[in-house]
């Protein structure tokens, strides 16, 4: 944790040190720059206080309403590839939520940034930047950059008790990773969702303990509002009438009035105005693969009351090698690691529209696998690369029988389409190959072993927030 925390004051002081760089080259009066202040915050696991040795930094960068965006992502980013405790920094600003990911004395750093739209007047940016009104005027990438900010501001001040609230989320964020549903861009539920779940549990039973929440929090998410027809929602959903001018313009999550809405299937409310739902990317088959979790941990929980089974069986990993016979291989290759993280990160964020496909395939049941593995076959042309997995059943209860034939081509070849639409891909073309392979359980190295020791740590927590920013299509 001081690692940690003498990270985010060395960028503060870079930060802080650019901004005022900016600002002489732009003409700004030293009045003016006094009073603006600048802030790294933080969002996230670490600012709701769970976070873990792996977690990586989701931060946050408040500049007055003079500091540009195209020179953060420029100028900044230079500032931070160069600097000497920095090995790895990666702008995306063309993100969803644009962002630059970088490594610093070994801590992995999600940055983002938003610009005020007005300066603030003798407060600190970061008290400004938890009210409603610092929304107006204010563009929509900083707006939804300010967003997981102010929802981690929010969770910690809807739940009754913190502590009993980290403690209960850490265990339930364990389970979700052993569990392999730990990853919003694949489809199944983020940082964000989990911790606003456990915050539900924790608001409806204020005075039980961590163990007792955990049992009523798989409960009642099994078999919460007859199969997910109610969202969950941690306080009343905000909307400004249009009489208040620069907030009703502002896109709340409301089924009635937005048609794309009525599509989402499991529905988490962010609390922070403007409320969004951070279940977007959810589909039918992880919303089975969710609720079957979700109906195995209640179980569990049940048998260790019962002296039946130990806290240990609750989180035992899910052994995705052995439970499925079939595979569908994706595998990622690059020349360059700078090739590689671009390219796996827009194959993995374009990941579940592959789920989606082929979840309406006849005869077959699907199950990701948000974990990325090293290469099953590695090859010194390609010295960069991973593998990940879909686990695929032909059982009855899909409609299967025993003279079915199943075509994987178009779904397959949709995919593709789709991953040749990378912005990037004239600029390293011959650097970057997508392959897909079917193979049978007997095929692969990772049999005998769930977790294989060449695990990689992508997707880094991902994050929730961090995963919304690269998944989420405009």
């Amino acid at each position: 944790m001081e690692r940690r925390q003498g990270v985010l004051q060395e960028l503060e002081r870079l930060f802080h040190e650019w901004m005022l760089k900016q600002c002489m080259e732009a003409n700004i009066s030293e009045e003016e720059i006094k009073k603006s202040t600048v802030k790294i915050t933080t969002l996230g696991s670490y600012r709701l206080g769970v976070v873990h040795p792996g977690s990586d930094i989701d931060t946050l960068c408040i500049a007055p309403p003079f500091v540009r965006r195209e020179d953060f992502f420029s100028t900044f980013a230079t500032v931070l590839d160069q600097h000497e405790d920095v090995s790895e920094c990666v702008p995306i600003p063309d993100a969803y939520t644009p962002i630059i990911k970088l490594k610093m004395r070994g801590v992995c750093i999600d940055l983002l940034f938003a610009r005020l739209a007005r300066p603030p007047e003798a407060e600190v940016a970061e008290e400004v930047a938890k009210e409603d009104e610092v929304l107006k005027n204010m563009d929509e990438k900083s707006v939804r950059c300010l967003n997981g900010f102010r929802v981690a501001d929010q969770i910690l001040k809807l739940v009754p008790n913190q502590e009993t609230f980290r403690r209960t989320l850490r265990f339930i964020k364990y389970w979700a990773r052993r569990r392999g549903i730990y990853s919003n861009i694949v489809g199944f539920f983020g940082g964000i969702t989990w911790s606003l779940l456990v915050a539900r549990i924790c608001q409806l039973y204020p005075y039980y303990a961590p163990n007792q929440l955990v049992n009523r929090f798989f409960r009642l998410y099994h078999q919460w509002q007859w199969n997910w027809a109610k969202p969950v929602t941690l306080c009343d959903i905000l909307e400004y009438p249009a009489t208040v001018p620069g907030m009703s313009a502002f896109k709340v999550w409301n089924p009635k009035s937005n048609p794309a809405d009525r599509q989402h299937v499991m529905p988490v409310i962010t609390p922070a105005f403007p409320s969004m739902n951070s279940t977007h990317n959810v589909t039918e088959t992880t919303k089975r693969i969710l609720l079957d979790e979700f109906k195995r941990g209640f179980e569990m929980v049940q048998n260790v009351e019962g002296n039946k089974a130990e806290w240990c069986d609750v989180y035992a990993p899910f052994p995705f090698f052995q439970e499925f016979k079939h595979f569908l291989m994706i595998e990622i290759l690059a020349k360059s690691e700078d090739v590689y993280n671009k390219f796996s990160g827009w194959v993995e964020s374009k990941l579940r529209i592959l789920v989606m496909q082929l979840e309406v395939v006849n005869g077959m049941r699907i199950h990701p696998n948000p974990l990325q593995y090293d290469l099953l076959e590695s090859d010194g042309e390609w010295p960069f690369g991973c593998d990940m997995f879909l686990g695929l059943s032909f059982t009855p209860e899909a409609g299967a029988h025993a003279s079915l034939q199943i075509d994987l081509r178009p779904a397959l070849t949709s995919f593709m389409e789709v991953i040749l639409t990378w912005t990037e891909r004239d600029a390293h073309l011959g650097q970057f190959r997508l392959r897909l392979r079917r193979l049978a359980a007997s095929d692969l190295p990772y049999a005998a072993d769930s977790q294989p020791a060449g695990l990689r740590k992508r997707p880094r927590e991902a994050s929730d927030e961090k995963a919304s920013k690269m998944s989420k299509s405009k």
